[in-house]
């Protein structure tokens, strides 16, 4: 299994996950153009994309979906309850509902199963990607890390996990009040503080990739996020390209597409 961030933050979020001859999106954030842009770039073959899968409704994740959908002939794995809540202008019409959407679904030589995760929206998801080698989970938007998600991403090889605000930049930033509560509300966003912890216990579980993603750019920089983790995670003797290895997702800027290994 191999994967690529091409955007990850408030302004776009879209992941690449192939696997064989095939391969899916996970959320698609950005217009048709920049997505096309970016995958070329990083060296991307878009026609082996055989669904997009969405976390939920926000439009920084659903913006470029259905146009997705129309050039390259595929379909969205969205709940019922986040494609009806989405905005008209970004409205998917392109849904897979051959199957119950929290059953999961097969797409080209991966297995997709969404899991709860708490976060202000309809109905957020994260996504656990199975190829029968390797698994990936993804949870980018969560004001909190529960039980049951803690458990699904502690069985993965890669996790990419939300790490968008440090705190004292969050309260003495220039956001309003009821912003700044939203954000780090069990319903918000998750901070760089509670990603350590929760990269440390994956970690400990036996996780070897994590990437931080999902970074604020008004509450939050990369090299906050990273240090952060990198401090708890050498509190806990975790060495970095040891025990795993840590890796930031950026907003303007695609990954490489890297196997996980």
């Amino acid at each position: 299994m191999k994967i690529c961030t091409l955007s990850s933050g408030s302004k776009g979020n879209c992941t690449y996950v192939e696997s064989g001859s095939s391969a899916v999106l996970i959320d698609q954030g950005l217009s048709l153009r920049e997505l096309e842009k970016r995958a070329a770039g990083v060296g991307l073959d878009l026609t082996k994309v055989r669904m997009i899968a969405v976390t939920h409704e926000h439009t920084d994740h659903i913006k470029g979906v259905q146009a997705f959908c129309d050039k390259y002939g595929v379909k969205a794995f969205i709940s019922p309850l986040s494609a009806a809540n989405a905005c008209l202008k970004y409205t998917v019409i392109s849904r897979e509902t051959s199957v119950p959407f929290d059953g999961g679904i097969s797409a080209g030589d991966m297995y997709l199963t969404p899991f709860r995760v708490h976060h202000d929206a309809a109905y957020t998801v994260g996504y656990q990607v199975e190829d029968g080698h390797k698994t990936l989970c993804i949870a980018t938007d969560l004001g909190y890390v529960t039980a049951g998600a803690g458990k699904r991403m502690s069985k993965a090889d890669a996790v990419i996990l939300e790490s968008n605000h440090d705190k004292d930049m969050l309260e003495n930033g220039k956001y309003p009040y009821p912003l700044k509560v939203r954000i780090a509300g069990k319903n918000g966003h998750l901070s760089n503080d509670d990603a350590a912890y929760t990269a440390v216990k994956l970690v400990q579980a036996g996780v070897k990739r994590v990437i931080l993603a999902h970074l604020s750019q008004d509450n939050n920089t990369p090299q906050t996020a990273y240090n952060t983790v990198m401090s708890a995670m050498t509190a806990a003797h975790i060495r970095q390209g040891k025990d795993v290895k840590l890796d930031i997702a950026y907003q303007f800027e695609p990954s490489l597409l890297t196997e996980i290994i």
